[in-house]
């Protein structure tokens, strides 16, 4: 097992999050959006995907610096009308 349970945890997680992208359609989410425990998930998710994409660019900051502060940047300025 050793180095390859990450690298199989991350190929399990690729395809589980792209078989739940496929669930996640507009009819679904205007759906939850008329209830309010509906739209307490859809937080839910906005906020667990929040969560994957500064994990993936906050982990690979050491990789490539240039490119992942151009990602942070963009990121925070995305946020800054949201506060």
């Amino acid at each position: 097992m050793g180095d390859s349970t990450p690298l199989q945890q991350a190929k399990a997680i690729a395809a589980a999050l792209e078989q739940l992208a496929d669930q996640l359609r507009p009819e679904v989410i205007r759906a939850a959006r008329l209830d309010d425990d509906g739209r307490r998930d859809l937080d839910r998710i906005e906020y667990a995907l929040g969560t994957i994409g500064k994990a993936l660019i906050l982990t690979d900051y050491s990789i490539d610096e240039e490119k992942d502060i151009d990602k942070l940047k963009a990121f925070r300025e995305s946020q800054k009308g949201m506060g």
